[in-house]
């Protein structure tokens, strides 16, 4: 009866610790989404490279294939466009978070606010995938696929 007790409140404590670190991991993944809209909004290919496998690719929004050293050229500082012109915020929602000890899965739903020339532009949704995976003991991004969400077609209007 004591092994079985035993047995029972290691078992126990194993399971409790084992649902900490996934609450502690998701809680990472959503953190590591938020610096990556941040560094990609303020074009800071310095915070992505931190933030990227060595191995990073990207599936770009038209569908184009982006190995690492392309997708930190795209977001050197001096390609930022003239924040007194162009104005970007990003907004992640709607996390679904699959953790398998070594790698990760992680969606969420974008949401692109703009204003560009004074204009606010209607919000622009997007899907984006991110695969992470342990590097250095750290989570890290190792690919991110985005893709659009069509736009609700316009509601009828009956009579």
């Amino acid at each position: 009866m004591l092994k079985r007790s035993v047995f029972i409140a290691v078992f126990i404590v194993a399971v409790c610790c084992q649902a900490f670190a996934q609450k502690s991991d998701d809680a990472a993944f959503r953190s590591i989404v938020k610096q990556m809209l941040d560094a990609q909004t303020d074009f800071d290919a310095a915070a992505l490279d931190k933030i990227y496998t060595a191995d990073f690719i990207e599936i770009s929004p038209a569908g184009e294939f982006d190995p690492r050293e392309k997708v930190l050229g795209f977001y050197k500082p001096e390609l930022k466009p003239d924040p007194a012109k162009v104005n970007v915020s990003v907004d992640a929602s709607d996390f679904s978070i699959r953790n398998y000890e070594k790698t990760a899965i992680v969606i969420t739903k974008l949401t692109f606010n703009v204003t560009a020339d004074g204009q606010q532009v209607p919000p622009r949704n997007m899907r984006a995938m991110a695969v992470f995976r342990k590097e250095n003991g750290a989570w890290k991004i190792a690919s991110v696929q985005y893709t659009g969400i069509r736009p609700a077609p316009p509601k009828s209007q009956g009579k």
